[in-house]
């Protein structure tokens, strides 16, 4: 896989996740069910070097609907 190819996934699989997430809030008076999922986290670190800070954070909640956008992903970037 070349270089470009990967970014393109990539970029594919992220934005609809970001749709699917969006539609599931959207949709979540119909289907409540969209909305269920779990987050992971790893909470804020500071390094403190004396010159300056830095902090390193990261956290992500995967929904049902965030999943079947994923999935659509994948299968739209293997049809392209």
């Amino acid at each position: 896989m070349r270089k470009g190819h990967s970014i393109f996934l990539i970029l594919t699989i992220l934005t609809s996740v970001i749709i699917g997430t969006i539609l599931g809030k959207a949709f979540s008076d119909v289907l409540p069910i969209l909305n269920y999922g779990e987050g992971i986290s790893l909470g804020p670190a500071t390094l403190d070097l004396n010159i300056f800070n830095i902090t390193f954070g990261f956290s992500a909640n995967l929904t049902v609907a965030g999943i079947i956008g994923l999935i659509a992903g994948i299968i739209i970037y293997r049809k392209l």
